[in-house]
């Protein structure tokens, strides 16, 4: 299992970003989403991005072992960074909004083939 949805904060670097999860929510079973479970092991820890290779290093969101990692944007004042992560029986997609007029820049990373988003800031 691997988790990819946390609410955190992310800070733009020259190679990496480092981001720090907020949130962790999970598709509740009438259609919504819902705070996880995971929030409470997951919340207020960092995770590093590559902005090299998309990669993903860290205990709540990392891309161990993919099939592929490619990056999709490499983000600027316009677009978001995003990069996938191919897991054959899932994919993990991250966001870094690099639009954003803040030092720290939102992230977003869903799950598909898990049930967890998560949210948070990164620089």
């Amino acid at each position: 299992m691997f988790v990819v949805s946390f609410n955190a904060v992310a800070v733009a670097g020259e190679l990496t970003y480092t981001c720090k999860i907020m949130n962790v929510y999970e598709l509740a079973s009438y259609g919504s989403l819902k705070h996880s479970d995971l929030e409470k092991r997951f919340k207020d820890t960092e995770f590093v991005v590559s902005r090299v290779t998309g990669d993903i290093i860290g205990v709540a969101v990392p891309t161990l072992l993919p099939l592929s990692t490619e990056i999709i944007i490499k983000g600027n004042d316009e677009n978001p960074f995003r990069s996938i992560a191919d897991f054959r029986d899932g994919v993990q997609l991250i966001e870094i909004y690099e639009t954003a007029p803040d030092e720290k820049k939102p992230f977003i990373t869903i799950s598909i083939g898990g049930t967890e988003i998560v949210t948070g800031l990164c620089k």
